[in-house]
């Protein structure tokens, strides 16, 4: 009776315990990639997305950009590929049916927010690389106090990518499960709109 029993406590919890791994989708959303603690937090890589793929690439900051990408992520920074952004007053994918209304923004050229090299921080100085970066996406997650507090916008964020198709995305943690800071979850529906 105990080896019969023992398998069957065994496969009941397997099934629990992939049941609890799931994403958490809903109907409306069912459609949406989501992509678990995506590591940001190298100063020296940006974390290039195709939309389409839903493949995350890192590649050095000195590397060129991959022929297909719709956004890329470095720490909390945020770029796009000739594309652009608007935040959305929706907390959620599924209640964003229709493209909002308002301006959407490009990237702009900065040489004093994106920090590469931190070799020499504790003589104060940053390295920092010139980059495009889009105003809109950065609002994803903001640092705040010392030691740093992360804090996530709850907003979905439409992009509008280089080819006119729209993306929604749901940015949702900046901690991986182990509760270290630089590992980015977010959901997306692409294209959306349509």
């Amino acid at each position: 009776m105990k080896t019969k029993f023992f398998p069957a406590v065994l496969v009941l919890s397997l099934l629990l315990l992939a049941a609890c791994n799931k994403p958490d989708n809903t109907k409306e959303d069912s459609d949406a990639v989501t992509l678990t603690d995506v590591d940001v937090s190298a100063y020296d890589q940006w974390i290039y997305l195709s939309f389409e793929s839903g493949t995350p690439l890192a590649l050095n900051v000195n590397e060129e950009a991959p022929e297909k990408w719709d956004i890329a992520l470095h720490r909390e920074n945020v770029k796009t590929n000739r594309g652009a952004a608007l935040k959305s007053d929706a907390v959620s994918l599924s209640a964003l049916t229709e493209l909002p209304s308002g301006e959407f923004t490009a990237d702009v050229m900065t040489d004093s927010t994106l920090v590469v090299d931190i070799s020499q921080m504790m003589q104060g100085i940053l390295g920092y690389q010139e980059s495009e970066i889009n105003p809109v996406l950065n609002a994803w997650v903001k640092r705040s106090g010392m030691p740093p507090a992360y804090t996530v916008s709850p907003n979905i964020y439409v992009v509008r990518n280089k080819d006119g198709k729209y993306a929604k995305i749901k940015f949702s943690s900046y901690k991986n499960a182990e509760d270290k800071t630089g590992f980015a979850t977010l959901r997306y529906i692409y294209p959306a709109f349509e």
